[in-house]
């Protein structure tokens, strides 16, 4: 039998006047109901107003935090994602429809909420890190008795990306065409979807690839679940950055005779014009390179940024003239 969470009245009390519950909170919480929720076919409807222009927010089932915490314990499965992003579980002036479960797992841990304080609790979506101002908890109540089914614990999803482990909180940076392949496991071993979910990355069966060096992008990783396993939708952010272009090497020469020429490359790899300068035993002139005696030949390529997109690049050679 797994450990039910079980907190005291007095503990209770205590979570929700000490958990990170924020006064000063933007948006604002209304709707029902909040009390003697059915046990089976609890629905909430909910209606948010002053809604933060920060980014998005999740709702989720959680068991009241302890000592100033945020909630540890929450019901993966009813959790909403509120945004003016399409993919969102729906817009911020929407109806919101959010159906907590009077029993639910979370990791190893069995909770029943009509013994333990659960609530609906309110926090930014990923797009805003280490931000708490919009926690909220708003407590929920159940009918005592009934006959619940227990849920099945959801399927737990873990995924890399170029061997970055990926994190459904914080974004990992993600370059501008800098393609890798996404590694990912059911902890049920329950057959795995994927899906980008932001037209900013590409994606080809397992390989994401930025297609823009700023804002955001969404890998949505679906369980189909098992019958020991509920199925689930991992949402892991990924943040864009500009790529690093880069000169062709091969294009670049090592040696150059004395009175002979060679030709450079005219674009990046990203397709930016390359300028260059030279010093010492050559000269160049556009993307022709000479050399003019027995030496050393110092060239310089450059080739600007783009915002949003790429970073600059500045190169330095030496070239033996022979």
């Amino acid at each position: 039998m797994k450990p039910i969470a079980r907190i005291t009245a007095i503990a209770a009390v205590l979570a929700l006047l000490l958990s990170p519950i924020s006064a000063d909170a933007m948006t604002t919480f209304n709707g029902g109901p909040l009390t003697n929720l059915d046990p089976t076919t609890a629905t909430v409807h909910i209606a948010l107003s002053n809604f933060s222009t920060k980014g998005g927010l999740y709702i989720q089932e959680c068991v009241a935090g302890v000592d100033g915490a945020r909630p540890s314990m929450c019901n993966k499965a009813a959790e909403l994602w509120i945004s003016n992003d399409s993919h969102a579980s729906f817009a911020p002036t929407a109806d919101i429809i959010f159906k907590p479960q009077a029993m639910f797992t979370s990791g190893t841990t069995a909770v029943d909420c009509r013994v333990s304080m659960c609530g609906a609790f309110l926090r930014f979506d990923h797009t805003v890190q280490g931000d708490t101002s919009e926690d909220q908890f708003i407590a929920l109540t159940f009918k005592a008795g009934g006959v619940v089914v227990p849920t099945l614990p959801t399927d737990e999803i873990t995924a890399t990306l170029g061997g970055a482990t990926l994190s459904t909180r914080t974004p990992v940076e993600f370059a501008y065409r800098s393609p890798a392949l996404i590694i990912a496991t059911s902890k049920a071993g329950a057959p795995l979807t994927y899906a980008s979910l932001a037209p900013e990355c590409a994606l080809d069966g397992t390989r994401v690839t930025a297609l823009k060096g700023s804002g955001y992008c969404d890998i949505a990783l679906t369980s189909a679940g098992t019958s020991s396993a509920a199925g689930v939708t991992a949402h892991f952010p990924l943040k864009l950055i500009p790529g690093n272009q880069t000169i062709i090497a091969k294009a670049m020469p090592t040696t150059l005779k004395a009175k002979r020429s060679a030709v450079l490359s005219k674009k990046t790899t990203f397709g930016a014009s390359i300028k260059y300068s030279a010093s010492g035993a050559c000269v160049v002139k556009g993307n022709t390179l000479r050399g003019v005696r027995v030496g050393t030949c110092t060239l310089k390529a450059s080739a600007p940024a783009k915002a949003g997109m790429w970073n600059s690049i500045e190169n330095t050679y030496r070239i033996s003239i022979k």
